[in-house]
C-alpha cells in the first residue's frame, strides 16, 4: 500500500530508492503487591503491543506505529520527517521535546515506566510540527502543536495550543558522554471554554492500581508555564540520569496561580557489556550498546503536587526503586526490579499507606 501512494507521488521511484522496514514491539508485564488489598495482590497482562513501519526514502522518512489491544486500535507515532544537514523537520503526531525520558523508548526505559515525576509533567503525544538542530556539541529544537493528539480530533478537543523548546550542550569521547540541557513549554488558555479545568496527575510507579497516586484539578484554568533541567552522564559502564520539574498554571479571576514540582535521579551499572546507545540527533540515551548485558538499575524519585498557595493539593510522595535487566540480544529483553513508595499528604484515597511493589517484564522489539 505504501509502495502504490509513493509510487503515485513519485512517478520515478524505483525500488532501489525505496526502503521499507516492518517493526513490531510488545511489553509483557507481572506484578506482585504486598499492599494488602485482595484486588491489587498481582496482576499480569500485555502492556503495549503495537506494530508499524518506517520507510525512507531520499531525504523523506515516515513513521507510523498503531496500538493494539484493550479493544482500541489508537494510532501512536504517525510522523513524516524531512532530513537536511544537521537538522530534521518533523510533521505529524508524536511527542514534543520535554523531558529525555519521555523521549526514551518504552522498551529502552531502565524500569517498566517512567519515574512518577515525569509521567505528572509531561504530557501524551500531540499532533504539530518540530524543528531539530544538532552537531556535535549541541542539541536545539523547538515546535508547536496543538494540545490534542490525531486520536482525539473530531471528539472532545482541548481548545489551545503549545510551544515547546528544548536546548542542550554535549561532548562525547568514546564512550564517555557529559550532556547538560533545559526545556520550556508554553500553554495557551482553552477558547470557547467560560471556566476550563486543568488537570495533572501521576500513576506512580505503576499504573495496576487503577487510581492515580496523584492528581489535583485548577479550576478557572488559565495558560500554563513549565520547564525542566536535564544532565546526563554516561561511561563504559555506568549511567546517571537527573531530571528536576516545575509547573506553573495561572488561574482567571485574581485566584492564585497552582504550582508544583519534582525529579528524579537514576543510575546504571553493566555487569556484561559495554557502552550506551545514544540517539545523537534528538538527544536521547537509550539502552546498552552491546547485544547482550546485564543492567543493575536505582532510581530515587520525588514529586510534589500540593500547594497551600493556591489551596489545590494534588499529593506528596517519594519513592526507591532497584532493577536488574537482562539483555539476551538486541531484540529480546527481561526486567526485575522492586519499588517501595512512601504516600504522602493528600494522595489518592486508594492509598492509606506506604508499600512495596514488585514488577517483571519480558519483552520483544524489532
Amino acid at each position: 500500500m505504501l509502495a502504490a501512494v509513493l509510487s503515485a507521488a513519485f512517478p520515478a521511484l524505483s525500488a532501489d530508492s525505496l526502503k521499507v522496514k516492518f517493526r513490531s514491539r510488545a511489553l509483557l508485564d507481572a506484578t506482585a503487591s504486598g499492599y494488602g488489598k485482595d484486588d491489587v495482590q498481582g496482576y499480569f497482562r500485555l502492556e503495549d503491543f503495537r506494530v508499524g513501519f518506517k520507510a525512507d526514502y531520499g531525504r523523506y522518512e515516515l513513521k507510523a506505529d498503531i496500538g493494539l489491544g484493550g479493544g482500541k486500535v489508537p494510532v501512536k507515532d504517525l510522523q513524516l520527517n524531512c532530513h537536511f544537514k544537521n537538522c530534521v523537520l518533523v510533521v505529524g503526531n508524536g511527542y514534543e521535546p520535554f523531558s529525555m525520558d519521555m523521549l526514551i523508548s518504552t522498551a529502552d526505559l531502565r524500569f517498566n515506566q517512567s519515574a512518577s515525576s515525569v509521567l505528572a509533567f509531561t504530557d501524551s503525544r500531540k499532533l504539530g510540527v518540530t524543528f531539530h538542530y544538532y552537531n556535535d556539541h549541541c542539541y536545539l529544537a523547538t515546535g508547536v502543536y496543538t494540545n490534542n493528539d490525531i486520536n482525539s480530533l473530531g471528539g472532545e478537543k482541548k481548545n489551545s495550543l503549545v510551544s515547546t523548546s528544548r536546548a542542550v550542550w554535549r561532548t562525547r569521547r568514546g564512550v564517555n558522554l557529559v550532556h547538560v540541557g533545559g526545556a520550556f513549554s508554553f500553554r495557551t488558555k482553552d477558547v470557547n471554554k467560560d471556566a476550563p479545568v486543568g488537570a495533572i496527575e501521576s500513576a506512580g510507579v505503576t499504573s495496576m492500581f487503577g487510581e492515580a497516586l496523584l492528581g489535583a484539578e485548577v479550576d478557572n484554568m488559565g495558560s500554563e508555564l513549565k520547564g525542566l533541567v536535564e544532565v546526563l552522564y554516561t561511561t563504559r559502564k555506568t549511567l546517571l540520569q537527573c531530571e528536576c520539574f516545575y509547573d506553573r498554571m495561572n488561574r482567571a479571576g485574581g485566584l492564585s496561580a497552582y504550582r508544583a514540582y519534582g525529579g528524579y535521579v537514576q543510575g546504571s551499572w553493566l555487569l556484561a557489556g559495554e557502552g550506551f546507545e545514544y540517539d545523537a540527533v534528538y538527544g536521547i540515551p537509550g539502552r546498552p550498546s552491546t547485544g547482550k548485558a546485564i543492567e543493575l538499575t536505582a532510581r530515587f524519585n520525588y514529586t510534589n503536587l500540593n500547594d497551600g498557595e493556591s489551596r489545590i493539593y494534588g499529593g506528596e510522595e517519594k519513592d526507591l526503586s532497584l532493577g536488574v535487566n537482562f539483555y539476551l540480544n538486541k531484540y529480546l529483553g527481561f526486567k526485575l526490579n522492586g519499588s517501595y513508595v512512601w504516600v504522602g499528604d493528600h494522595c489518592g484515597s486508594f492509598y492509606g499507606k506506604d508499600f512495596f511493589l514488585a514488577q517483571a517484564r519480558l519483552q520483544y522489539i524489532f
